[in-house]
């Protein structure tokens, strides 16, 4: 502490050249005894300092001893001052070039240090991010004292990807970019840039670093800054590269899926084969991400209807080509064996099962509706069972007959039956109806479906099937994640004498 005192006394001195010991008293926080002290020693380590006496008198530092700064011009005086911010991160190197810019104020002739105070007072530099930082310098002051002793230094160090290495270097020197501290070190593979705030367990060793003669920090800094840019830059080209890449792809995705809804709203029936017995309707709404959902109505002739719903195993592109596929097959055999479902399953089985791939399948319905005898011939294969609501209100359900179509070459398939009365109501569905979720998690399920059915039965099918799409978006009204498919049949009166009198 003493040392520190003399100093700043001498400086003090230097400075002004003559203060009274009241003056230095207080400027040094100490009595005047002690001033007093401190001269003796002063002046006893051979500073030449004595005492005036008389009313203008005090402690002098001889003018002869005093440094100067020879010719420093005010432009030269800016410059080196607002050339000297703060150290960043380090208190002891901070409290150090202030003292030697205190140092450098001393040496500096009355008219100069008066301007310099001018300059200090109005510039302040804040070496700091808005946020401060987050450096953790706690290792800088033992890479210091390796950098300054030219010893060898061992640290452990996070890599930018997290992994923790072993590292052992010849420091070569400190570079403070901002407010973050590098060590610039020579290594087995080269020169090396270390940031401080991630090294851990920093040890000196006893062994001597090795320097290259004529090195040159700031050249070398340079060198390796620039070759950094350079990588960042190729990184960052990569990056936009890559993130075009990946735009270009989601815009290819986007279209395909437009492709596929296009396609597959194509596929559903555009116009509804007429039947006197039957008041029936369809619908598929389809999820932004498409889904492999199918429906249609077919002529079977004789005053036969066919009803069929599916759900391919698959979305997007390949799930719509796969309806189509189903589609193609299903109306391309119909009119060699309209008489036959049964066969018409078959066959449909057979080239799904040879076209398609390996693990490719469909469910599906297949429902022939006679419009004469007001009877529904089935086959359920694989999929969801049919709702048939009675008009006493007993619901039944209609399940699977056979195993889903073109996964197996042998194939049998088993129809079964259900005569239709009039007030009956028959519901086919996919997944995206019983599986909708609310925002709990909770489907909407098979027990609000036949709730919905008993509620609007009375209604017209269009009207049964609109109030059943209304209740199961309200109850899933985030982004619907499955096509949405349904068909309701509604068996009415109907004066059999126009059944029979219809052409075949």
């Amino acid at each position: 502490m003493r040392a520190d005192r003399l100093m700043s006394a001498l400086l003090l001195l230097q400075a002004r050249g003559q203060m009274t010991g009241r003056e230095l008293a207080a400027r040094l926080e100490v009595s005047e005894r002690t001033v007093h002290r401190d001269m003796e020693a002063l002046s006893a380590a051979g500073v030449p300092v004595f005492a005036m006496r008389g009313s203008h008198g005090g402690w002098q530092l001889d003018e002869g001893w005093r440094t100067q700064a020879p010719g420093l011009d005010q432009t030269e005086l800016r410059s080196q001052l607002m050339a000297q911010p703060r150290t960043p991160g380090d208190k002891r190197l901070a409290a150090a070039a202030d003292r030697a810019i205190g140092k450098v104020m001393a040496a500096l002739p009355e008219p100069l240090r008066e301007k310099a105070s001018s300059i200090r007072d109005r510039l302040f530099i804040d070496t700091t991010g808005w946020r401060g930082t987050t450096e953790n310098l706690s290792m800088l002051a033992i890479v210091q004292d390796a950098v300054a002793q030219d010893r060898k230094l061992s640290f452990w160090y996070w890599r930018a990807g997290r992994e923790r290495v072993e590292r052992t270097v010849d420091p070569l020197g400190l570079v403070a970019k901002g407010s973050t501290w590098y060590l610039f070190a020579g290594t087995d593979h080269g020169y090396r840039t270390y940031r401080i705030s991630r090294m851990e367990d920093a040890k000196l060793l006893d062994a001597l670093s090795v320097r290259p003669p004529n090195f040159d920090l700031e050249a070398a800094w340079k060198i390796s800054a620039e070759e950094f840019r350079d990588e960042v830059n190729r990184e960052m080209e990569a990056a936009r590269r890559a993130y075009e890449a990946r735009l270009e792809a989601e815009r290819r995705a986007v279209q395909e899926m437009e492709i596929a809804r296009q396609v597959q709203a194509r596929l559903f029936p555009q116009q509804l084969p007429e039947s006197l017995s039957l008041d029936y309707a369809g619908i598929c709404i389809q999820a932004r991400k498409v889904g492999g959902d199918y429906y249609d109505f077919l002529d079977l002739g004789s005053q036969r209807l066919g009803l069929v719903i599916g759900d391919i195993a698959g979305k997007g592109i390949a799930g719509a080509l796969l309806m189509a596929n189903l589609q193609a097959n299903l109306r391309g055999q119909l009119a060699m064996v309209v008489d036959q479902p049964q066969r018409l399953l078959h066959s449909v089985n057979q080239l799904f099962f040879k076209n398609t791939a390996e693990h490719a399948y469909a469910t599906l319905i297949f429902a022939e509706y006679d419009d004469k005898a007001q009877m529904l011939r089935y086959a359920n294969c694989g999929h969801l069972p049919a709702l048939l609501l009675r008009c006493s209100g007993e619901m039944e359900r209609l399940h699977s007959t056979c195993t889903v179509v073109g996964l197996f070459d042998d194939w049998e398939c088993k129809s079964s039956e259900a005569c239709l009365l009039p007030g009956d109501t028959l519901a086919l569905y996919t997944d995206g109806v019983t599986e909708a979720c609310n925002d709990q998690g909770e489907e909407f399920g098979e027990e609000r479906l036949a709730d919905a059915l008993r509620r609007y039965r009375n209604h017209s099918a269009s009207g049964l099937l609109q109030s059943v799409v209304n209740e199961v978006q309200s109850f899933s009204p985030q982004e619907q994640q499955d096509d949405i498919t349904l068909i309701v049949a509604r068996c009415r009166e109907t004066d059999q004498r126009m059944l029979f009198d219809r052409p075949v």
